[in-house]
C-alpha cells in the first residue's frame, strides 16, 4: 500500500508476543457458499491503521491478517461492516464467525467471546491539541477536570470512568466524531488505542499525541464460545503462531509501523 504512517518511540506498541501453540485441532467444517469455504468476518473499519475502508476496500493491518487466514485455510472473506457494539452481539447470534476489529483481549470481554492468541501489543493513549500540550506533562494529568471524549462502550470508556472520576467524561459513536470534538474545542483530550491516536497525531499538525501509555493491552480476534466455532478457532490459533514463527506477523505489521529506539546515556 502507498501509505507511510507514523514515527514513534514507544516500542510496546508494537512489540509481538511471544506465547505457545495450542493443543491439538479438532476436526471440523467452516460455513461454505456453493462449496467454498467462506470466514464471516465483523468489522468497523473506522481505525485507521488497524482496519479501515478505502473507497468501497477494506484496508490495514486487520484486512491484511484476514487475507493471510483466508489463504491459509483455502476459504473466502466475507467482511460483515457493523458498529462496533455490536460486534461482540452479533458474534454471540453466530452471525459472524470473527471479529478482526482491532479488539483488545480485556477482561470485561471474556465473560461473552472468547479471543484467539494476540497478535500485537498496545494499548489506550491520549491525544490533546498542540496548544494544550504543556497542560499534560504528567500522565496523571489526564484524570484531572478535563472534558474527556472516547468511544462509547469500550475499554477507553471503561478507563477514563474508572481512572479519570474528576474529569466530564463524554462518549461518542466513533472516533471521527471525538477527533472532530476536540479540534473544536467541545472536549480537550480523547482517549483511544494507540495506534489510532498516533496515525491521527501524525496527520494533523494541530494535535499531539501524549508520550506515554495509559494501559497495557493486547489486540486479538474474538470468537463466539460455542462448540461450534472450535475447529476455526483451533485452525486459527496455529495460524497466528506460526506466523509468528516464521516473521510474516512482523512483515505485515512492518508495513504500518517505523520503530526507532533511543536509548539514553548512562545516569
Amino acid at each position: 500500500m502507498n501509505m507511510k504512517f507514523f514515527k514513534q518511540t514507544i516500542l510496546s506498541v508494537t512489540a509481538l508476543i511471544l506465547l505457545f501453540g495450542c493443543s491439538a485441532t479438532p476436526k471440523g467444517p467452516l460455513s461454505n457458499i456453493d462449496g467454498t469455504p467462506v470466514i464471516r468476518v465483523g468489522v468497523c473499519p473506522d481505525y485507521p491503521p488497524v482496519i479501515y475502508k478505502r473507497g468501497d476496500k477494506i484496508c490495514g493491518i486487520e484486512a491484511e491478517l484476514a487475507d493471510y487466514i483466508g489463504k491459509k485455510l483455502d476459504a473466502k472473506i466475507d467482511y460483515v461492516i457493523m458498529p462496533f457494539k455490536n460486534l461482540i452481539p452479533e458474534v454471540e447470534k453466530g452471525k459472524i464467525d470473527i471479529i478482526m476489529s482491532g479488539m483488545s483481549d480485556a477482561d470485561i470481554r471474556k465473560d461473552r467471546v472468547r479471543f484467539v492468541e494476540p497478535y500485537m501489543n498496545s494499548g489506550l493513549m491520549a491525544i490533546v491539541r498542540k496548544n494544550d500540550f504543556d497542560k499534560f506533562n504528567s500522565y496523571t494529568n489526564v484524570y484531572r477536570s478535563f472534558k474527556v471524549g472516547c468511544i462509547d462502550d469500550t475499554t477507553g470508556e471503561t478507563f477514563v470512568k474508572e481512572n479519570a472520576k474528576k474529569a466530564t467524561c463524554q462518549t461518542f459513536s466513533n472516533a471521527a466524531q471525538g477527533i472532530d470534538a476536540l479540534k473544536s474545542g467541545k472536549i480537550e483530550v480523547f482517549v483511544d488505542d494507540a495506534p489510532f491516536v498516533l496515525k491521527v497525531a501524525n496527520d494533523n499538525n494541530d494535535l499531539s499525541a501524549l508520550p506515554w501509555l495509559l494501559s497495557n493491552d493486547r489486540l486479538a480476534w474474538a470468537m463466539s464460545k460455542k462448540r461450534s466455532s472450535d475447529y476455526l478457532y483451533h485452525r486459527l490459533n496455529k495460524i497466528i503462531n506460526h506466523a509468528r514463527q516464521n516473521g510474516d506477523l512482523r512483515r505485515i505489521l512492518n508495513k504500518y509501523f517505523e520503530i526507532q529506539v533511543k536509548v539514553k546515556p548512562l545516569p
